[in-house]
Formats: structure tokens, sequence, C-alpha cells
């Protein structure tokens, strides 16, 4: 009965993330190939992974991300984002001088699965560095890692992990930047705005946001709040390329800040 309730949670998944059309074309692709090595396409262990001492490699589907939360079904996957594209487009973010000291942000990244973004955002001078993950076992495993992070003086400023769903997430007092590496569909990217167009009504200015593989990124676009920044590819090194079995040259980044309406 386990695994019937499993499987139905993924078609669950699939058909809210793909629709019937391309949850039929996965299912088919997923047929097994005579000219396939069985396991040959499993993601190599990250040297982030090798070099820290944590654990952040691995593709989890989202239908394997269950928690037993209404959202489940929004989830798309999780995977570490490539530190050299974080750190780039971090240290552009922080080389701009249109936001107030670093010193003066609170760092959130919503979907932090285990925490790879926010043990690196705890390299920077932030007033404070946030990890929310819906999921108790990425969570469990994201506070595992902080504590071997934190144990080596790696981190420059408080941070921590929060088992919650990100739509119920309250934000710190002050400026706060957002990060999200695409961690669930639209449906749930429409209810984070709506909550983020309420929570800095009166903080115009004081929220960015930096949103990796923006699938949902045009309702951002279309809110009247919100100021594109600036929108691209970022480059890997070639350690993360050489590693890294997701991501794509054409990933785009895209940076908004909230204007207030």
């Amino acid at each position: 009965m386990t695994r019937l309730n499993a499987a139905w949670s993924k078609l669950r998944w699939s058909l809210a993330q793909r629709g019937l059309r391309g949850t039929m074309r996965t299912a088919l692709g997923r047929l097994p190939r005579q000219d396939t090595t069985p396991g040959e396409e499993k993601p190599l262990l990250h040297p982030f992974d090798q070099r820290y001492g944590v654990d952040t490699s691995g593709l989890i589907g989202g239908g394997d991300l269950r928690s037993g939360h209404k959202n489940d079904v929004f989830n798309t996957a999780y995977y570490g984002m490539a530190p050299s594209r974080f750190r780039r487009v971090m240290e552009d973010w922080v080389a701009d001088s249109g936001h107030a000291a670093i010193s003066q942000y609170n760092f959130v990244d919503l979907g932090c699965g285990k925490g790879r973004a926010v043990m690196m955002a705890s390299e920077f001078q932030f007033r404070q560095a946030i990890g929310v993950e819906l999921n108790p076992s990425l969570a469990k495993t994201a506070e595992a890692n902080l504590t071997v992070w934190t144990d080596a003086a790696r981190a420059v400023c408080p941070v921590q992990i929060l088992c919650q769903d990100a739509t119920e997430f309250s934000f710190p007092e002050g400026p706060c930047l957002l990060y999200l590496f695409n961690p669930f569909a639209a449906p749930v990217v429409k209810r984070l705005i709506e909550r983020l167009a309420s929570e800095f009504a009166d903080r115009p200015g004081l929220l960015d946001v930096i949103y990796f593989n923006p699938e949902a990124g045009e309702m951002f676009d279309a809110h009247a709040g919100f100021k594109l920044l600036w929108t691209g590819t970022v480059e890997m090194s070639e350690e993360d390329a050489a590693v890294d079995h997701v991501a794509s040259p054409e990933d785009l980044c895209s940076v908004y800040r909230w204007g207030g309406v």
C-alpha cells in the first residue's frame, strides 16, 4: 500500500508539473534502453562536498520530495546550485551601489534543499542568512551540513535552517535579499509574490530577488511592484561544468528589485 501511495503521489506531482502529455512523454522516455548502462547518468559527488565534508550532491525529483504538505505537488526538484554561478552573481550584487550595505541585509533562500547556497551566503557579511525548506529530510541534511560548516568557522554571519512552507515564512525586519533556485512551480510563486507585496508594502527598495532558472519569472515581470534589474546567463567554472549533469550554459538568472506599488 505504501508503494501504491508513493506512486500516486509521483503521478499527481507529474500531472501538476508537466500536464498529461508531458507525463506520458516522460514515462516513455524512462523505458529501458539497450545502449544505456545502468547508473551511468548518476550525478557525481560534487567537489564542494569533498572539499568541505558536507552532503549537497545528487538530484532528487520533485515527485520524491513528499512531506505531506499540500504544496508537495508543486515541488520542482532538488539539485545544488553550481558554486561558481552563485558566487559570481553574489559578487555582482554586492558590488551594486544601488542598494544599502550588505551588512544590513538578511539573506533568505526559500526552498534551500540541503543548504549549499545558504552555506555560501554565510561567507558574505550579511546581517544573517536563513534557509527555508519544506521537506523535513532535506532540512535535516541542511542542518547537519550547517553544523559542519560553522564548526569549521566558515560562516562570517549568523546562519540557520527553518523547516516550513515558503509562503508562510515571515521575513525579518530591514532589507532582504531573496534567493530562489527554481524551487517550486508557478502556483506557489504566485502566492509568494502576494506575500512579498504584503510584507514589503512599507519597505520600497528594501527587497531584491535573485531568481535562478526563473521558470515563473513572468509573474515577477507582470507585477507592478517589481523591477527587472538584470537577466542573463552566468558562466560556470570548469570544475562545476565537469560534474554538473543538470545545468545548461543557457540557464538564465534574473534579478528583481521591489519598488512598491
